[in-house]
């Protein structure tokens, strides 16, 4: 799944290309023909991330809202796709195409705002006015919850994606399979600041960067498994966290202190 960083980064891509253009052809798949239609001759006002949700405003007061979860995809091309896509917005000289859409509505500002998916969110590591006492306040709500499964819960934090999940916790040193409960203030702070500097670094930088620098592999532990920690040399472990089937999280069992 993308995480926070990639659609705030995608959002930015939407500003610069298609901000203050007016549709010229739109078409989705969840949307009848005459509304996808009265959009034509619309200028797009605005395109936003929400935690991993996609808002694309458009001046009459509607809003698109997309969220790509696991296999969603948006691009930004200068050429029409030769297979209609799931999503179509053209403006001069540019097309944005979308392919598996789990989420693909369109409403006005207010309707958008109460969308499950946007309404439970809990504060956004990307958002300028980023609250971190609400944050950790929301952490501490998944007490019983091992921390490597509450840092996914977007109700709690949102932006945190599997990925900055196994990172986040590495760099801090903190054991995946620790209770929230068991975790004090200054480390549970620890890990929102860390998430929240990574996530600020990668859309800074135009792109997803290597965590421990522009060379060598692109994570700590990510997707490293067996592979020797970068610290300690131990073999990197991966195990499922949260509700079966579960999410895979990477970790090193020295550096984190993990005992099972």
């Amino acid at each position: 799944m993308p995480e926070g960083d990639t659609i705030h980064l995608l959002a930015n891509k939407l500003t610069r290309a298609v901000v203050g253009k007016e549709v010229i052809a739109f078409s989705a798949r969840t949307i009848p023909d005459d509304v996808a239609r009265s959009l034509v001759g619309v200028k797009i006002q605005s395109a936003t991330a929400r935690g991993k949700n996609l808002l694309i405003g458009f001046e009459d007061g509607r809003v698109l809202h997309v969220h790509l979860r696991m296999l969603g995809r948006v691009r930004i091309v200068t050429k029409p796709p030769r297979i209609r896509p799931q999503l179509s917005i053209a403006v001069d000289g540019v097309f944005v195409i979308g392919w598996k859409l789990p989420v693909l509505r369109l409403s006005s500002k207010e309707a958008a705002a109460r969308a499950p998916e946007i309404a439970s969110l809990g504060p956004d590591l990307l958002a300028p006015d980023f609250d971190e006492d609400q944050a950790l306040a929301r952490l501490r709500r998944l007490s019983d919850r091992e921390i490597g499964d509450a840092l996914l819960v977007q109700r709690a934090i949102a932006g945190i994606g599997n990925v900055y999940k196994s990172e986040v916790l590495f760099i801090e040193g903190v054991s995946p399979f620790a209770r929230v409960a068991d975790l004090d203030d200054a480390t549970l702070a620890a890990l929102v600041r860390r998430a929240r500097k990574l996530l600020q670094v990668n859309v800074a930088h135009g792109g997803p960067r290597v965590t421990r620098g522009r060379l060598g592999p692109r994570h700590y532990v990510y997707g490293r498994a067996g592979s020797a920690c970068f610290r300690c040399r131990s073999a990197i472990a991966v195990a499922r966290q949260g509700a079966p089937p579960g999410r895979p999280t990477y970790f090193c069992a020295k550096c984190q202190g993990v005992v099972r």
